[in-house]
Parts: C-alpha cells; sequence; structure tokens
C-alpha cells in the first residue's frame, strides 16, 4: 500500500544501519544517534523517600510529589496536569513563560510548601545533554515545540529559578529524559536477575524515543566503570525504506533532515502522514483519529491507515532489535514502553511483538507494560540519589 508495507528484508537492513548508528553514537559525539551519556546506572529495588517531581512531556505537563518505597510508590499529591505551551501555532514563545508555567503548576501542589527542600526530579523530554551533577543543556526541541531563548542553557537550573520565584527550593536536582525515567521506574517496580542489565526504556505516543543500557565496553566516549543508562535520541535515525509521503512530512516540517524515524512512527506525524498520502479528510496530528479509520472505516481510507500504523509498529520494533542485538545473548531482554500509541491502539504492541519474533527469533524479548505513572517514580529515584551516578 503505497510504499508502506515493509518486507523482512527490508527490516532487517532497517536493524543492521539503526544497530550502526547506535554503535556510532556510543562511541563519539555529535553523531545522528546521539546516544547521550546520562551518568546514571540502575536502581536495584530498594529506594525509598520523597521528592518532586516535573515532567514535561511532548503535549502535556506534570507536576507531584512522590514516595518511593522497596520495589514501589506512591503518588503523595498529584499529578496536577496541563498542556505545555509550545509555540505551535506559529507565535515562538518566550523560555521564562514555558518555565514559569510548569513552577505555576507544582506550586499547586497540595502539601508542597510543607515539604521543605525536597530533592527535584525533572522528566524533560527533549534532548538535552547530561552533566556528571545532574542538570542537562537543551540541544534543540522536537515535536514541533517553538519556545525561544532555552537552547543551550541548563534547562535544570530554569526551572529551579522559575520554583524560587513561586517561593518553592529544592534541595538537589536530577535532569533526565522521560524515556531514561520510564526505564528507571521500570526497573525499580519490575527488575528481574534474568534480564540482567538488558533494558531498553522505549516512548512511544506524541513522539518516539529509546533509552538503554550500556556496559563501558561499549559506551567508549565517556569514562564509566559500570554499565550506564543512556538516552539514545533514537527518533533522529535516518531511516531506510521511506516513502516519498515520510520525504514531504518532512519537508514541510519546522526541522527538515531531523527526527525522520520519529516522523515515520510516532503520533503526533502518523495522521500528518496519512493526509499526504490520502488528501481530503485532515486528520491533523491526532493519531486516534487513524486508528478509528482503519477500525471503523472502509475502502481505500482504512487501508491505508492500518498500513501506516502497521509500519510504524513494525519500524519501531526494527528498533528494538537493533538495541537489543548488543545486549549479552545469554540474558533475556526487558522492553520498558510507555506512551499513547504503544498501549492505545490494540493491535499496535502485538504487532511490535510478532516483529521481533520475526527479526530475533532466538532472543526472548518481553514487552512490560508499566504501570501509570511509572515514569514519575523513575525521576523520583533519581532526584533521591538512589540510582547510582556512574
Amino acid at each position: 500500500m503505497s510504499g508502506f508495507d515493509l518486507t523482512t528484508e527490508q527490516l532487517r537492513q532497517v536493524v543492521a544501519a539503526y544497530k550502526e548508528r547506535i554503535s556510532e553514537g556510543l562511541a563519539h559525539s555529535d553523531r545522528e544517534i546521539a546516544a547521550l551519556p546520562t551518568y546514571l546506572g540502575l536502581p536495584d529495588g530498594s529506594e525509598r523517600g520523597k521528592a518532586l517531581v516535573v515532567d514535561t512531556g511532548g503535549t502535556n505537563m506534570r507536576a507531584a510529589l512522590v514516595e518511593l518505597s522497596p520495589s514501589d510508590g506512591a503518588i503523595l499529591a498529584g499529578p496536577v496536569a496541563a498542556r505545555v505551551p509550545d509555540g505551535r501555532d506559529g507565535v515562538a514563545l518566550a523560555g521564562s513563560t514555558f518555565f514559569a508555567a510548569q513552577a505555576d503548576l507544582a506550586a499547586g501542589l497540595e502539601g508542597l510548601k510543607a515539604d521543605h527542600n525536597l530533592p527535584l526530579g525533572y522528566c524533560f523530554s527533549y534532548p538535552a545533554k547530561n552533566n556528571p551533577e545532574g542538570d542537562a543543556v537543551l540541544l534543540r526541541w522536537t515535536k514541533g515545540l517553538c519556545i525561544e531563548g532555552v537552547i543551550g542553557k541548563a534547562v535544570g537550573a530554569e526551572l529551579q529559578g522559575a520554583l524560587k520565584e513561586k517561593g518553592i527550593e529544592t534541595a538537589g536536582l536530577t535532569v533526565l529524559n522521560d524515556t531514561v525515567a520510564s526505564l528507571l521506574g521500570g526497573v525499580h517496580l519490575y527488575g528481574k536477575p534474568t534480564y540482567g542489565h538488558n533494558y531498553i526504556g522505549l516512548i512511544l505516543g506524541t513522539g518516539s524515543n529509546m533509552a538503554g543500557v550500556f556496559t563501558p565496553k561499549d559506551l567508549t566516549k565517556v569514562n564509566c566503570h559500570k554499565p550506564m543508562v543512556v538516552n539514545l535520541e533514537s527518533g533522529n535515525f535516518n531511516c531506510p525504506h521511506l516513502t516519498s509521503f515520510d520525504d514531504e512530512l518532512d519537508a514541510e516540517s519546522n526541522n527538515v533532515g531531523a527526527q525522520r524515524f520519529e516522523k515515520a512512527v510516532s503520533g503526533h506525524y502518523l495522521p500528518q502522514l496519512f493526509d499526504k498520502a490520502h488528501p481530503g479528510l485532515n486528520l491533523g496530528t491526532d493519531s486516534g483519529k487513524l486508528v478509528d479509520l482503519r477500525d471503523n472505516g472502509s475502502g481505500e481510507a482504512a487501508e491505508l491507515a492500518g498500513a501506516i500504523l502497521r509500519r510504524s509498529a513494525r519500524l519501531v520494533a526494527a528498533g528494538l532489535a537493533a538495541v537489543a542485538e548488543l545486549y549479552p545473548a545469554d540474558k533475556d531482554t526487558a522492553v520498558l514502553g510507555e506512551g499513547g500509541l504503544l498501549w492505545g491502539d490494540a493491535k499496535y504492541a502485538p504487532a511490535v511483538e510478532e516483529t521481533l519474533k520475526e527479526l530475533l527469533p532466538k532472543r526472548k524479548i518481553e514487552l512490560v507494560r508499566q504501570r501509570e505513572n511509572v515514569n514519575l517514580l523513575g525521576a523520583a529515584a533519581a532526584a533521591l540519589g538512589a540510582v547510582e551516578k556512574v
């Protein structure tokens, strides 16, 4: 269907190219797959304590007070939520407006003022370069955001400053990507010896990204002595076997040439891709409309919607296979997944699992459906210092 059906051989070529780019990113800076070190190891499940968590995603932002207990955790207040101020309407926002909105959200948490100087876990879902001290510098905006004056700045310090203006002091800071936070929260809740360090964090909603855990032997561009969680920023992979419709969508985006994989698989872009291939219905950026069209529509439009969603699932599986092939084969692999597209479409996760078996029949790879708010638990674990810095 219009080039959206991929053969097993084409998918294997995607896996090989993806794996090569990941290896390049683990060894060198400024590569297509950035493979950003987090300086964080894995939790062991014994973590406990309270933290303030702010989670700024592709569509929504949230704030919560979180308390961890061994292999468990609870949301003490919140999460309170609001739309991310994004500048997607063509009028760029000031960075101060962006951070003030997040501080306002946190300030509304019941009981926050009573818990003075909590550690701050900032789950920030955009490409940012972490430093060993816990903050991160924004590299670029993705997901269509248009916000001025933030690229090149330490986003954690910016948020702490906005919180301070609201009378909220924080003690300690850890900035981490939502994919990394999901991985850490998942390991805290679901970690098993059978996985060793073979964990993959996957976000598949408005945008798409993966995180992995790599040994010093593979992660050679930084000095580390134990396995480290790495924010792959895998959405920037320039994927082979895309169509002319993918090229057209990219050419009209605000980041031409970047995030080609994300534009081929994620919820923000798939309806736009459909509109390129089948003009007239104008699905916009709501992937739920695409799922509904596949399931309840008819004719060529429904068939095309299904082909685009299935290609997305198969490409995501190819990305997971590329990471898994870099892991020891004597352990199982857990994919700790989050996202509205991954779990909101009943046919999506099964298509990912089916394709993983097609590509890696000898590997046991488990797609773990995590509990709600798992990334908030992961951000709290990192903020509490319970996750070993490596």
